[in-house]
């Protein structure tokens, strides 16, 4: 049974959309994605990291062994270039400002800056750590 004149419709209607709370579906953020990250040095050994993190994570913030480290940690130094092996697909695209810093280093268009990937999906990613920066 309806109520009297639509009221019911009417009001339901003029409130929709006017939430003051997000829907459940806005609220929650996707779930983190498991992901495997390894690094390869130039003599060939390798160390992996997995985790489960959300999407935007960048790089170098979750890879934060050696051969990742860099001085800057804005892109100004280029000493945390990798060569993307695997896994392209789930690396965010070159930037402007990450593609100044390598031609200002005269480093190849091919090369990355772990601070500046983004991982944008779960799954197997692989680098080759051009520079290790070896802690004092």
């Amino acid at each position: 049974m309806g109520s009297p004149f639509g009221i019911r419709k009417k009001l339901k209607a003029a409130l929709k959309g006017r939430s003051s709370t997000p829907r459940r579906e806005e609220a929650s953020a996707p779930p983190p994605e498991p992901f495997t990250i390894t690094v390869v040095e130039n003599d060939g050994s390798e160390q992996s990291t997995r985790g489960n993190a959300p999407a935007g994570l960048i790089l170098s913030t979750f890879a934060l062994d050696e051969p990742l480290r860099s001085g800057c940690r804005d892109s100004s130094c280029g000493t945390c270039r990798v060569e993307v092996l695997e896994g392209a697909e789930l690396l965010s695209p070159q930037g402007d400002e990450e593609r100044r810093t390598l031609a200002a280093k005269g480093h190849d268009g091919a090369l990355r800056l772990a601070c500046r990937i983004r991982i944008l999906g779960g799954g197997t990613i692989r680098v080759r750590a051009v520079e290790r920066v070896v802690p004092e």
